[in-house]
């Protein structure tokens, strides 16, 4: 595996200003291949450029615990391991949401289509579509987020026309919603529709499976169905409680969820890891969450992860994972493949 081509020193000189501009470059381009778009930044506005660099460098310096004027300290990051400063930068990455603003707001990775329909030129639609084999999250317009699996579809009015937060959703995706007493947030997924003001809760509405379910993690959620060839039928779900609309025979239906040793992927978990080899942080996530995890390449159960994850839900660690070590991944359902080169 290779490690990323740039010396802690220049990282430093970066962090306190000293860099010249041909070396901000090389940092910047650094920064920009965590995320796998090395020119990312070129297609962004000057404006945003500066508030990216700013945020994601001023929480690196608050990771190493350091002041707003405070020089980093060359022995610092020297007595760090470099897979756990690869590790910060691309925690912060995501924590921040450099990656959510960069590549699925206003850039596109290959694998995500973005489409406006333009018939309509009052309303335009936005669709968003994870056509590729990863989890992506979407930022809607009213900064509510929404992780989608692979396959999953989100279509809505650009901008949420007319003060109205709907959309409609098909596949599995995890909504966190951000709170607006004076706009409920609506999601229709065939007959069933999904009312909330301000929560996060998990969704499956696979269009060839026989039921749909909405799983809730914080707050309350009304769900609704109702078509022309039924009564319309609705529950109220608290956290850790799950409603299912059976699509043949019309039924909506609730239940509380038992406690579970294993969690679900789009649940938070507080994890740490030291060094640890990746056949062992497989085993660990394998324990908390409700995942099967395969290596395409057995050499790389030697490469080790520095990281500590606090709160952060499945698809999280999984990119912060793959960011540090240089690998990708596929999934299935819960089923993960890794691949990437063996460590030396």
């Amino acid at each position: 595996m290779k490690p990323n081509g740039i010396p802690p020193a220049l990282l430093e000189k970066y962090l306190s200003g000293a860099c010249t501009e041909a070396e901000k470059e090389i940092v910047e381009a650094w920064y920009a291949s965590l995320q796998g778009e090395p020119r990312y930044l070129d297609h962004l506005p000057d404006a945003e450029q500066d508030e990216i660099r700013n945020e994601a460098f001023g929480n690196i310096r608050r990771e190493l615990n350091l002041g707003e004027g405070e020089p980093v300290q060359t022995s610092l990051w020297r007595a760090l391991p470099w897979r756990l400063v690869t590790g910060i930068a691309a925690s912060v990455a995501i924590v921040l949401g450099v990656y959510l603003a960069v590549n699925l707001r206003t850039g596109r990775r290959p694998d995500i289509t973005v489409k406006s329909d333009t018939k309509n030129i009052r309303l335009p639609v936005t669709i968003f579509e994870n056509t590729g084999m990863q989890i992506v999250r979407h930022e809607l317009p009213d900064g509510s987020m929404v992780t989608m699996h692979p396959n999953a579809v989100i279509e809505y009015r650009t901008g949420f026309a007319n003060d109205k937060r709907f959309v409609e959703f098909s596949g599995e995706g995890f909504f966190d919603v951000k709170k607006d007493k004076t706009r409920p947030f609506n999601i229709k997924s065939g007959d069933m529709v999904i009312r909330v003001l301000g929560t996060s809760f998990n969704v499956k509405a696979v269009k060839n499976q026989k039921k749909f379910q909405v799983d809730v993690v914080t707050g309350s959620v009304q769900v609704t169905a109702q078509g022309e060839s039924f009564n319309k039928q609705e529950v109220i779900l608290k956290p850790q409680q799950q409603a299912l609309f059976e699509l043949d025979s019309k039924r909506l239906i609730s239940k509380t969820l038992p406690a579970q040793a294993k969690k679900e992927i789009y649940e938070p978990v507080t994890i740490v890891f030291e060094e640890t080899p990746l056949d062992k942080v497989i085993e660990q996530l394998e324990k908390r969450f409700n995942v099967s995890i395969s290596l395409a390449n057995p050499g790389l159960a030697r490469c080790g992860l520095t990281a500590n994850f606090e709160s952060q839900p499945f698809s999280n660690i999984l990119e912060i994972l793959c960011t540090s070590l240089e690998v990708t991944y596929t999934i299935s359902n819960n089923n993960i493949t890794i691949n990437g080169e063996p460590c030396e």
